[in-house]
């Protein structure tokens, strides 16, 4: 009884351990190599391997690749049964914010082609992709540093200064508040002001709109007749320039002749013409003054006998 008890023990817990381990001992699997640029912290061995989120596999082994040592090799083993087709992508995941990463795999097309190894490859190759929140993580440390900045930048900015000046904002904002609270009724007679003046400017615009109508009506009904008179008019002009082309062409010798020689004398003529105006003008002045000797010539001068000389004439 104590021997059967013990090998009924032992077999629950073979098989309790066999649970456990989520063997399954009828199912087929294949080995396939991931190769990841850059870091994998976070994955481990026996890390598990989802497709669509089932699991289909775990992490097998993880090294550096032997060709590139900035690549990651990670060895896993996938159930038979699983697509891994030509276009298939992996991609590393990571569970919430613990750190525990695990393999995301995304088939390709349906009814591609099974990878197969290539080359000097052991083991089929599944393409990477790289994760957006591994992207995330790798940028953390900025985060964290343009975050400490923004937070010195937020402490700058609620100074006591700062605070102070808000303040006083504030006040000057009740202040205006209550102000314009206060001149309502000014509002009202320049809002009341406004609506006059729009007035006018209404009225104004219409009678610029009857002006605008007029003078349109004019230019309709007579400007037509204006122009018709302005082509007339400069058609008449341009006769007249003809004309006195055509007369200043036929008379052009005795043009010339009249400026050489008869020119002359008429400048000849104007000279004398001033000397007798000067002459005539200051017989005039002496006429003016003394008539009588102007016209009968001055007084002859008397001879003194007892002086024996003539007398002078008196001024």
């Amino acid at each position: 009884m104590v021997g059967g008890f013990v090998l009924a023990f032992l077999s629950g817990l073979v098989a309790f351990a066999i649970w456990i381990a989520k063997v399954d001992l009828d199912a087929e699997y294949r080995d396939y190599d991931i190769f990841f640029d850059g870091t994998v912290s976070g994955l481990y061995k026996r890390s598990i391997v989802y497709y669509l989120g089932i699991p289909v596999g775990d992490v097998r082994d993880i090294t550096l690749a032997p060709h590139d040592t900035q690549k990651v090799r990670v060895h896993v083993r996938l159930r038979a049964e699983v697509p891994v087709t030509e276009g298939a992508k992996a991609r590393l995941e990571f569970q919430g914010l613990t750190g525990v990463a695990y393999i995301e795999l995304k088939g390709g097309p349906q009814g591609g082609r099974q990878i197969e190894a290539i080359g000097d490859n052991e083991y089929p190759v599944i393409a990477s992709e790289a994760s957006p929140l591994l992207a995330f993580y790798e940028s953390a440390p900025n985060l964290v540093n343009e975050a400490i900045l923004a937070v010195v930048q937020v402490q700058k900015l609620l100074s006591d200064e700062n605070l102070a000046e808000v303040s006083s904002i504030l006040r000057n904002a009740d202040t205006l508040s209550d102000n314009l609270a206060a001149g309502t009724e000014d509002i009202d007679a320049l809002i009341a002001d406004a609506r006059v003046v729009l007035g006018n400017v209404n009225a104004a615009a219409e009678k610029l709109t009857l002006l605008a109508d007029s003078g349109n009506k004019l230019l309709a009904d007579d400007g037509e007749r204006l122009v018709a008179e302005a082509v007339e008019t400069l058609n008449a002009a341009e006769g007249m320039l003809k004309r006195i082309d055509n007369l200043v062409a036929a008379n052009e010798a005795n043009i010339t002749q009249f400026v050489g020689n008869s020119l002359p004398e008429v400048t000849r003529m104007i000279i004398d013409l001033r000397q007798t105006a000067r002459s005539l003008s200051r017989l005039v002045g002496r006429f003016e003054q003394n008539p009588a000797e102007a016209i009968f010539g001055p007084k002859e001068a008397k001879y003194d006998l007892e002086s024996r000389r003539v007398k002078e004439k008196k001024q």
